[in-house]
């Protein structure tokens, strides 16, 4: 599928909602260790140089893409119960993430998680 790539599906709003997402996938407390790349679909440490690179991508698409709708889609959907801390890293907390998926979702990404 030839679709645009991620990042230029996004407002410059959205671009910092996702790296608040994937900062508080790396450095928050949603995720156990054992579980993480199961989750994501990508290690910590891979999710930690997109961080660290964003909104340049710094891995191949099916990665990049994978990472971020992992990030995305398990902030929302996995049972963490930190909503709170959640909306501490995210202005809009799963609410403005679940937007955010359905923006990208019309654009052909799918969440995994």
């Amino acid at each position: 599928m030839n679709r645009r790539p991620l990042v230029e599906c996004l407002s410059p709003t959205e671009r910092q909602a996702v790296c608040n997402a994937l900062r508080a996938a790396v450095e928050g407390d949603f995720f156990p260790e054992w579980e993480f790349s199961i989750l994501i679909g990508a290690t910590r440490e891979e999710v930690r140089g997109i961080l660290s690179s964003w909104p340049h991508q710094p891995v191949d698409d099916e990665v990049f893409s994978s990472a971020i709708m992992g990030v995305l889609g398990n902030l929302v959907g996995y049972p963490h119960g930190r909503e709170d801390e959640l909306a501490r890293y995210v202005a809009g907390g799963k609410t403005e993430l679940k937007r955010i998926i359905l923006k990208l979702n019309s654009f052909g990404y799918v969440v995994f998680g």
